[in-house]
């Protein structure tokens, strides 16, 4: 959670151009290599070789550098023997690759015969090794060269041994042919779901929560994008219908600035709430994070062993294997709200509403009973890394119809004197919650805000403590703090004029 400061971006340092007569070869990476992705990690150890354990990457080389390193996060080893802080180690790029995708089910029948080449789930990892005998019992022996052992597994503790060349698994999945009941139910839901889209509403919706600098999503009909989402800011209004939006992770020709685009309304919403322990099961509508975006697909295929989901992507039929990590329930937004779509088999019926913190009605003028001059007011910002805060400030004047400039009580100008003046929309703004007495001490789960850097944090508490103290869970920046109850409030939310307590942490 980073304390909110302002800075004066003509005064930042910028960096000299690289010399035109470098001869340091620069790294280009694979494209599965990004910040927070699934992967496997090999070792040089003695001992390890041939061995895969899943992790995630923590850190990559920038664009100009000249090192093949990249900084890793295990998934099954962890530093402590509690098993609480997970193994974190520098590794050549060369030591990593994608998570083996998801076996199909032509596949899985598939008999297992002496000879064929296996990886076996072994020690946290997934080992190389020779099937040597296939017992009556449905165990196999596999023989390991490196080390020398043989061992017998269950048939599903082994998978077949897949190369990673070039870019490619070899040899490849053996691919079941999409069954064209399930291609005709898919188009049913994508036309079910449009027709659940009120136009007028989601225009009114998307005028009053993509203001300049809100972090969205943003999709594309462009032929092979169809069902995927960007994250992304909003950079201009154009028009009635449209937003200029600058990409997070996808870059302009040059490969140095960040891709900026058009966008209309139909095609941007929020980040959806993000999910705590869910654990995914076959069936589940997913979004896996893949190639610089969200894509819609099928859970097939789940391990509890090492963290691995195997998902199918529908339109083209591909099948991937992805850690815990990549993967969020795939929720749609209609009409302003954040709405779960049904598992593939289930009769249809009303879809389930889940909470959004930026779910909306439409307001079209400043309500002056709640913000009238001098009014004191909490205040929340657009700003990235500062989503579900609240500062204390008062109302100093109207700006429009929409907007009003505010004072805050807290934060301070650039000169570190003056309080600081900023220009909000009315829809950043609420009352200050009145104050409440907890009769009860709070519970695990429990949702609050915290007192922390000059303002109101929404968390939830994670752990109960001596002395009126609390482990306070943050779902935004995946921080863990303790606090004392003094600087904790039960979480409340403003909706039509109207404080409403959600305590209790609300699990899809």
């Amino acid at each position: 959670m980073s304390s909110r400061r302002r800075q004066i971006q003509s005064t930042q340092r910028k960096k000299a151009p690289p010399e035109k007569n470098s001869f340091a070869p620069r790294i280009r990476l694979p494209p599965f290599l990004k910040p927070g992705a699934a992967v496997e990690i090999s070792s040089n150890e003695s001992g390890f070789r041939g061995s895969w354990y899943l992790g995630k990457v923590v850190a990559v080389p920038s664009s100009d550098s000249t090192t093949t390193k990249c900084e890793v996060e295990y998934t099954t080893l962890f530093f402590d023997k509690e098993g609480r802080k997970r193994l974190r180690e520098v590794v050549d790029v060369g030591q990593l690759r994608p998570p083996a995708p998801a076996v199909s089910e032509r596949e899985k029948r598939r008999e297992v015969a002496v000879g064929d080449d296996v990886d076996a789930f072994y020690s946290d990892g997934w080992w190389e090794g020779t099937v040597t005998e296939v017992l009556g019992d449905g165990r196999l022996s596999v023989y390991f060269r490196a080390s020398k052992e043989q061992i017998r597994f269950r048939r599903d503790e082994l998978r077949f041994h897949r190369e990673w060349v070039n870019g490619a698994w070899r040899p490849p999945i053996e691919e079941t042919e999409v069954d064209e009941e399930e291609q005709e139910e898919e188009e049913e839901d994508e036309e079910d779901l449009l027709s659940r889209v009120d136009p007028e509403t989601a225009r009114e919706i998307a005028k009053q929560m993509f203001s300049i600098g809100t972090t969205v999503e943003v999709s594309s009909d462009e032929e092979g994008f169809k069902g995927a989402w960007f994250a992304a800011k909003v950079i201009e209004h154009i028009g009635e219908d449209k937003y200029l939006v600058e990409y997070r992770d996808l870059r302009e020709e040059n490969g140095i600035e960040p891709l900026k685009e058009e966008a209309d309304y139909l095609h941007i919403r929020p980040p959806p709430p993000t999910d705590e322990d869910i654990d995914f099961a076959v069936g589940d509508k997913i979004d896996a994070f893949y190639n610089d975006a969200w894509w819609v697909g099928d859970v097939i295929e789940t391990s509890m062993k090492d963290g691995i989901v195997g998902i199918c992507f529908r339109p083209s039929g591909e099948k991937m294997r992805f850690g815990r990590q990549g993967l969020r329930l795939h929720k749609d937004w209609i009409n302003g709200t954040w709405q779960l779509p049904l598992k593939r088999g289930e009769m249809k019926r009303a879809a389930k509403k889940v909470p959004c913190d930026r779910n909306v009605r439409p307001r079209k003028a400043i309500d002056k009973e709640f913000f009238s001059i001098g009014t004191p007011v909490e205040v929340s910002s657009v700003e990235e890394g500062f989503e579900d805060s609240w500062f204390l400030a008062k109302v100093i004047e109207y700006i429009g119809t929409d907007k009003c400039l505010v004072e805050y009580e807290k934060l301070k100008a650039e000169d570190g004197k003056e309080p600081l003046r900023e220009e909000v929309n009315v829809l950043q703004m609420r009352p200050r919650p009145q104050e409440t007495v907890m009769v009860n001490p709070l519970e695990k789960l429990d949702k609050v805000d915290a007192l922390y850097n000059d303002g109101w944090w929404v968390g939830v508490v994670r752990k109960v403590l001596a002395k009126s103290s609390y482990l306070v869970h943050f779902p935004k920046t995946d921080e863990v703090l303790k606090f004392h109850v003094s600087r904790l409030r039960p979480h409340q939310e403003w909706i039509d004029g109207k404080w409403i307590e959600s305590s209790k942490t609300q699990t899809v």
